[in-house]
């Protein structure tokens, strides 16, 4: 199961606007004459928060998205590969602990000669002219090399390679707009690319392929190594393409338009905790010069 999470590509609160209510554990009784009459009745902590953020654009868009679990991804479950098909590889469901307490999957090469990769179909959604953002985080589970990429409409891979060890790209690309790596921690590593969908009559897909090395793509599999991923999203390219987690529908799974609880690091004295946090009202945004955002709200936390 995926949890439910504030995203890593949204930064965290401001400090000037944390405010801290604790609730009241006790019961509080007014008496006619004397003091009030004082009841403990909880130990429990039920702190209420009131928080600022300050996002840019493209970060707003992307909170708004997950704030309201809205449609993201055309390539269904960020952290499930189930219905990924292709040749010469496996899928392992939930082999490794990914970035987040992510669930990952792995992709395992079997012991034919050939190629080893597995993939899935983006559908008609993956207009002709238009570039994709595709998103994939990756760790070796054997394998050094791997090359994610999506297979455009005129039927040819746009892929690049990518070192697991040292989180580089080798070898050759092909048919990029643009890449980037980020260091998720622990040996995972996130890739970004932007790819030409191009025109024809092929449906794009996204695809994971495992290599021998830096240039090798068909070769005689082990039968047992490959590579775990996690965190595997597609979208029409915007400007504002930040990565969010999504369920099998390809919707955010996010903090369900307020009302469903997440997983947030937040401060309660004696340093940050994760705990679960929900919205108790609908935010508010208040546009700053540049096009950034000044967004408060408040949220009731729980396991603090």
């Amino acid at each position: 199961m995926t949890l439910r999470r504030w995203p890593d590509t949204l930064p965290g609160p401001i400090e000037p606007g944390y405010q801290l209510t604790p609730a009241d554990q006790a019961l509080r009784t007014e008496m006619e004459v004397g003091p009030k009459r004082l009841r403990r009745i909880t130990r429990a902590r039920r702190d209420e928060l009131t928080l600022a953020w300050k996002f840019t654009d493209a970060e707003f868009d992307a909170f708004r998205a997950w704030h309201g679990d809205e449609p993201r991804s055309l390539a269904g479950a960020s952290d499930d590969l189930t219905g990924w098909t292709g040749i010469g590889a496996t899928r392992g469901a939930d082999t490794a602990l990914g970035p987040g307490d992510a669930l990952a999957d792995r992709v395992t090469e079997d012991a034919s000669t050939g190629l080893h990769y597995l993939e899935t179909s983006l559908g008609a959604a993956a207009v002709a002219g238009r570039d994709m953002i595709c998103h994939a985080t990756l760790k070796s589970a054997g394998r050094p090399v791997a090359r994610f990429g999506m297979v455009t409409r005129a039927g040819v891979l746009a892929h690049a390679s990518i070192d697991l060890a040292t989180g580089s790209f080798v070898g050759v690309q092909s048919g990029l707009a643009s890449r980037g790596i980020t260091n998720r921690g622990d040996g995972w590593w996130r890739i970004a690319l932007a790819v030409p969908t191009g025109a024809g009559p092929t449906t794009p897909r996204l695809r994971v392929q495992l290599m021998s090395d830096a240039l090798t793509t068909s070769y005689p599999g082990g039968g047992a190594t490959g590579a775990d991923v996690c965190e595997v999203g597609a979208r029409l390219r915007t400007g504002a393409d930040l990565f969010l987690r999504s369920d099998a529908a390809g919707d955010v799974l996010g903090a369900a338009g307020g009302t469903g609880w997440f997983l947030k690091d937040l401060a309660f004295g004696g340093g940050f905790k994760t705990v679960e946090a929900r919205f108790t009202e609908p935010f508010n945004a208040q546009v700053l010069p540049g096009l950034g955002w000044h967004v408060t709200a408040k949220l009731e936390v729980r396991n603090a």
